[in-house]
C-alpha cells in the first residue's frame, strides 16, 4: 500500500497508513519544549485562520466547538436520536475521529506533523506539564472568579465566541473558567483504581445501548461516566441526560474536575459538555479516553457492539456524522490505520489503599452530568 501522509484526515479517508508514517502522541510530561511551543502554537494559529468549512464561525479553531455543539442538537424526527458521539456506543468512535480532524488542522496550519498529547490522569506530574505556562496555563483562582490569567490561553489572548445555551452555560464567559477541582464529587482526577477496573470490563457495550447500560459490563458506559442516569431528554434543543444525584468518573469526572464550577457555581468551561472544546485541554483529556480505549482494544479484538438494534447512529455499520465516509466499525480498529499510535499503553498501577469513585455524590446540573 502507498503511505499516506499522518495526519488522518476524516473528511477525505484513506484506511491505510505505513508505520513509518505514524505520528506519537505522547504523555505532556514527556514533551520538549519545541513539541509544547508547536503544539500551542498551532492551537493559537487555528484561532486565528479563517474556517475552511461553512459553518458560521469566524475561524477554524472556532469550528470544532461549533461541530461539538451540532453533534448534540436534538433531531426533531426523533427526540431520543443516536448518533450523538455521547451517551452511547459512539462516544469513542465519533471521538477519535472528532481528535484526527483537530490533528489533521493543527498539522495544516503548522505546516508539518503535529501530534494531540494526552494528560494521564492518574500521574500528578501529567497534570502538572498540562497546567504549567508553556502548555494549557493553570487553573483560574476564587480572587478572578476562576478565570485563566496566566498561560497561553489567558484573559486577553483566547477569546471564547461559541457559547453553549443559558441552561448548560448560564455563565456565558467570555474567557476561559477553570474551577479545578471544586465542584463537588470531582474534586480530585480520575483515579487509576477506576481506569484498572474500566479495563476488566468484558464488553464494548450493552443493551440498552445508552446511560442506563450496565457499567459492570460495558466498557463504553464505565469509561463514560456519568452515573445514575435515566435517560435522556431534549432541552433548549439539546440532548440532555436525565438525572437525580448523579456521580461521576473517568470522562465525565476529568471534565468536571478541570472546568469545575467558579463562586456561584456556574460551569466552568470543560464542564458544560457542549462547548466544552472551548478549553484546550479538551483535547489533552480526550487523548487519554482514546489511548485507554486503544489499551482494552487492543486485548479485546478491536470489539463494536451493538452489530445491529442499537439507536441510530449507533450500530457498527452507521457512519459518524459529519464524516460520511467513515462507520463505527471503521474507527474500530489499530490506531496505527489512523497514521499514529500512543507513546506508551500501560495500565496505571493503583496506589497502596486507593479504592474507586463509586458512591462519590455530586450536586447534579444537567449538563455536568452529560459527559
Amino acid at each position: 500500500m502507498d503511505a499516506v501522509a499522518a495526519p488522518f484526515n476524516p473528511m477525505n479517508p484513506h484506511l491505510s497508513v505505513t508505520a513509518n508514517a505514524l505520528i506519537v502522541r505522547k504523555d505532556v510530561k514527556n514533551m520538549t519544549a519545541r513539541e509544547k511551543a508547536d503544539f500551542v502554537g498551532a492551537i493559537l494559529t487555528l484561532k486565528q485562520t479563517p474556517s475552511p468549512t461553512d459553518d458560521m464561525v469566524g475561524n477554524w479553531y472556532d469550528h470544532f466547538v461549533a461541530e461539538h455543539m451540532r453533534k448534540l442538537v436534538c433531531w426533531t424526527d426523533q427526540p431520543n436520536q443516536g448518533g450523538l458521539g455521547h451517551s452511547g456506543p459512539d462516544l469513542l468512535t465519533w471521538h477519535r475521529a472528532f481528535l484526527l480532524e483537530f490533528e489533521y488542522a493543527l498539522s495544516k496550519v503548522a505546516r508539518k506533523p503535529i501530534a494531540i498529547p494526552y494528560w494521564d490522569w492518574t500521574d500528578p506530574a501529567s497534570e502538572a506539564a498540562m497546567l504549567a505556562d508553556d502548555m494549557m496555563g493553570p487553573a483560574g483562582k476564587a480572587g478572578d472568579g476562576y478565570v485563566v490569567m496566566s498561560g497561553p490561553f489567558r484573559k486577553g489572548q483566547w477569546k471564547i465566541n461559541v457559547k453553549g445555551f443559558t441552561t448548560d452555560n448560564p455563565g456565558q464567559f467570555d474567557d476561559l473558567v477553570r474551577g479545578t477541582g471544586k465542584m463537588a464529587g470531582a474534586t480530585t482526577a480520575p483515579l487509576a483504581a477506576d481506569v484498572v477496573a474500566l479495563l476488566q470490563r468484558p464488553v464494548y457495550d450493552i443493551a440498552p445501548w445508552g446511560v442506563t447500560s450496565d457499567t459492570a459490563q460495558s466498557f463504553r458506559n464505565f469509561l463514560d461516566g456519568g452515573i445514575n442516569a435515566t435517560g435522556l431528554e431534549c432541552k433548549d434543543g439539546v440532548i440532555w441526560d436525565i438525572v437525580g444525584a448523579t456521580s461521576a468518573r473517568l470522562h465525565a469526572q476529568g471534565h468536571m474536575y478541570i472546568g469545575g464550577v467558579d463562586a456561584n457555581g456556574n460551569p466552568g468551561s470543560l464542564t458544560d459538555t457542549v462547548t466544552s472544546p472551548n478549553d484546550p485541554i479538551f483535547w489533552l483529556h480526550h487523548a487519554n479516553v482514546d489511548r485507554i480505549l486503544e489499551i482494552w482494544w487492543k486485548n479485546h479484538r478491536y470489539q463494536y457492539l451493538p452489530k445491529t438494534g442499537g439507536p441510530r447512529g449507533d450500530n457498527i455499520g452507521d457512519s459518524l456524522w459529519p464524516y460520511p465516509k467513515l462507520t463505527n466499525g471503521d474507527m474500530a480498529r489499530p490506531t496505527r490505520v489512523f497514521g499514529y499510535r500512543y507513546a506508551d499503553l500501560t495500565p496505571p498501577k493503583v496506589p497502596e489503599g486507593q479504592t474507586g469513585s463509586e458512591g462519590q455524590t455530586a450536586q447534579a446540573m444537567g449538563t455536568m452530568s452529560h459527559h
